[in-house]
């Protein structure tokens, strides 16, 4: 558990290619999301993106082509490479270290990202979170989940490598934002998943 954010690191480094070459392949629910959340900021004006786990750069790069000004971060310095070689402002980080880009943000964007926070940890990131927005900001916390389990998992159709994961039940989860944010939109997607109560939870949040 001590080196969870190693083999994270490990694990997305090796990721990296199969992802930069996702865009095409990705679920329809997804992409709807990410328009969602462009449509909430234009509505509101808001300019300034925070991209948490950026991955590949893929979402990011849609934020900017949409006028917005975005930040990506990744843990692994391999997806950061491919966000830069796709023309974006990005950088390492650490989720535990957002206090570091000194900066605050009209929205935060992060898909699948917290579920590699484990349980004693997240209401320290959420803060950190709430830290880094402007007043009233947008946070779109989306994350696979239904059950409150912690575990490791490796996924052999895509990297085979290590993973740590926090997975939370949908009250676990309500009941964790509720302190900082309040609740825009609260939906779970099926994803056709033969755990029982596992989905994904999309969560469209404002800063108190």
């Amino acid at each position: 558990m001590k080196n969870f954010k190693k083999e994270l690191k490990i694990a997305y480094d090796a990721d990296a290619k199969r992802r930069d070459a996702a865009e095409g392949k990705r679920d329809q629910w997804k992409l709807d999301l990410r328009q969602y959340f462009v449509d909430l900021l234009k509505k509101e004006n808001r300019k300034t993106v925070l991209e948490l786990g950026a991955g590949a750069g893929l979402d990011s790069l849609f934020f900017k082509k949409n006028g917005l000004d975005v930040l990506a971060t990744d843990l692994s310095k391999e997806m950061v490479k491919m966000c830069k070689k796709r023309g974006l402002n990005a950088v390492e980080l650490d989720l535990y270290s957002l206090d570091e880009l000194n900066r605050k943000f009209d929205a935060t964007f992060s898909l699948n990202v917290l579920l590699h926070v484990p349980r004693k940890d997240i209401k320290k990131t959420l803060d950190s979170i709430w830290n880094s927005l402007n007043e009233n900001g947008i946070f779109f916390y989306g994350v696979y989940g239904g059950m409150d389990e912690e575990k490791i998992i490796i996924d052999k159709s895509k990297m085979g490598l290590p993973r740590f994961f926090s997975f939370l039940s949908d009250d676990t989860l309500l009941n964790l934002v509720k302190e900082k944010f309040e609740t825009i939109k609260f939906e779970t997607i099926d994803i056709g998943s033969k755990i029982p109560n596992f989905h994904f939870q999309s969560l469209f949040l404002r800063k108190k």
